[in-house]
């Protein structure tokens, strides 16, 4: 076994083979990095386990080959404490303990198994009940000295097998990370650091002040510039191999489309599912939008499926990463309302497009998105899908399985009810010109004292409900999503 830890960890022969490893020189090639914020998440000198997930094809693997290579330029590290393994060729938990118990062997000849480890173990969630083999070491004492990450790109699994490490986890704070598809503040440093830095600014999302106000008002003239971004931003999303490839040609090739398309489809078929009923409601949650629905609405369109299949597909896809799922709230007690309708989003506008790709049979993309974006129809709700998904990285990367972003809808709708620190904060997306104050009045007539109104090109605040547009909105302060995410 430990020759198949060689031939992954090559810096054992030399720390500066690292420089070798072909994701971080797929990353040297690449005109435009991109460097996750979440990377500065793990405190690497608190032994515990993390687990680390998120939407296939985002960059997990590179972000772990990133902070290996920062633990290789530290002195006080020697080379074999660093340990990665991918688990594509590994298929039963007994390989994976067999693999764990050659590694502790070979530190055991070196005399370091009384040194601090780094342990990374590579899509672990191909393993099934891989979290009895890393209960049993950690029970063993075994990683008492190591930082453990483990990673996956399922939030079932990951999220199933943390729950059996219970006391296990070390003194770490959050150990459960989602690394998602970059934001649009993320997008801006990628692609035009000068206005990435031109739009920084302290204004809270939930709080804005009439000083805050004076700040957005002062990144009104790049807003035009701001525009031209999201336009592009709308095409690539925020996967940055489609940002490169739009970077380099002014398109993005069929075979990155049809690349994340096979992933979704494995997952589908290793989920045991149809892929046909798959793509028939994908087709359907395609046609519904950003509107409430209920899973009987889907199946009543799919004659093989009931609604209670309607839900376990929708699982698969949202344990995939593909979508999240929003449930109304009831605002007097802030609990979820999970029987009653329901609205879905996309949780990128890449993924958005690749599956309305794949479930329409498109030959030519980019020439197909840019006449759908061209007629303006849809800009409406792509507009809506990505304050969720700005939502969603705010209040609940930290517990994704856990949401705090709801909706709320009898007679009229709220199209976000965001659960925070100082209790619920509606957020309403009007996309449209001439986006008012009457924009508010649901919000009012529902006794919020304070809201926010995602317009197109307004901005103005009256009696603490403020009016933003877009770009803006997406490039305000994020620190609500460290600040706010506790109970």
């Amino acid at each position: 076994m430990i020759e198949l830890i060689l031939n992954q960890n090559p810096w054992w022969k030399d720390k500066n083979l690292i420089s070798h490893d072909p994701k971080l020189r797929e990353l040297e090639r690449r005109p435009l990095r991109f460097r996750p914020e979440l990377q500065d998440e793990f405190d690497l000198d608190i032994p515990g386990i993390h687990t680390l997930r998120g939407p296939r094809q985002i960059g997990k693997t590179t972000a772990v080959k990133l902070i290996i290579r920062d633990l290789l330029l530290r002195a006080d590290i020697a080379k074999e404490q660093v340990m990665y393994y991918s688990c594509d060729n590994i298929d039963t938990r007994q390989e994976l303990a067999g693999l764990l118990e050659a590694y502790f062997d070979h530190l055991r000849l070196l005399g370091l198994m009384d040194h601090p480890l780094y342990i990374f173990i590579d899509e672990i969630t191909v393993i099934k009940e891989w979290q009895r083999t890393i209960k049993h070491y950690a029970d063993q004492g075994l990683l008492e000295r190591a930082v453990v990450v483990l990673t996956g790109s399922s939030a079932s699994d990951l999220r199933q097998g943390a729950e059996k490490l219970p006391g296990r986890r070390g003194a770490i704070a959050h150990p459960d990370k989602v690394l998602l598809p970059m934001g649009f503040r993320e997008y801006l440093r990628m692609v035009d650091p000068p206005i990435a830095q031109k739009c920084a600014n302290d204004i809270p999302l939930t709080d804005i002040s009439n000083e805050g106000m004076k700040q957005l008002r002062s990144l009104l003239p790049l807003l035009g510039e701001l525009n031209i971004h999201l336009e592009r931003y709308l095409l690539t999303g925020g996967y940055a191999s489609a940002i490169n490839d739009y970077h380099d040609s002014g398109e993005i090739p069929y075979a990155t489309w049809e690349c994340y398309q096979q992933w979704v489809r494995g997952d589908i078929s290793r989920s045991g599912k149809s892929e046909r009923t798959a793509r028939q409601i994908v087709r359907e949650l395609l046609r519904i939008s950003v509107s409430a629905f209920g899973w009987e609405t889907i199946a009543k369109k799919i004659d093989v499926a009931t609604h209670k299949s309607v839900a376990e597909y929708m699982q698969v896809l949202e344990d995939a990463f593909v979508l999240k799922t929003l449930f109304q709230i009831d605002l007097n007690t802030g609990v979820p309302r999970i029987k009653k309708l329901k609205k879905n989003y996309f949780l990128d506008h890449f993924i958005h497009w690749a599956m309305r790709g794949w479930v329409e049979n498109w030959l030519t993309y980019n020439d197909t998105i840019s006449g759908l974006l061209a007629k303006g129809e849809i800009k409406g709700p792509l507009a809506e899908q990505m304050t969720a998904n700005e939502l969603f990285r705010r209040f609940d990367r930290h517990d994704w399985l856990n949401s705090r972003v709801y909706f709320w809808k009898n007679g009229g709708e709220v199209d976000f009810i965001v659960l925070e620190r100082a209790g619920l904060f509606p957020v309403e997306v009007k996309y449209q010109q001439g986006a008012g104050l009457s924009d508010c009045a649901m919000m009012k007539k529902l006794g919020f004292k304070r809201g926010l109104v995602v317009s197109k090109d307004t901005l103005a605040i009256h009696e603490g409900f403020a009016i933003i547009p877009l770009p803006l909105f997406l490039v305000m302060d994020s620190r609500e999503q460290s600040l706010r995410h506790e109970p």
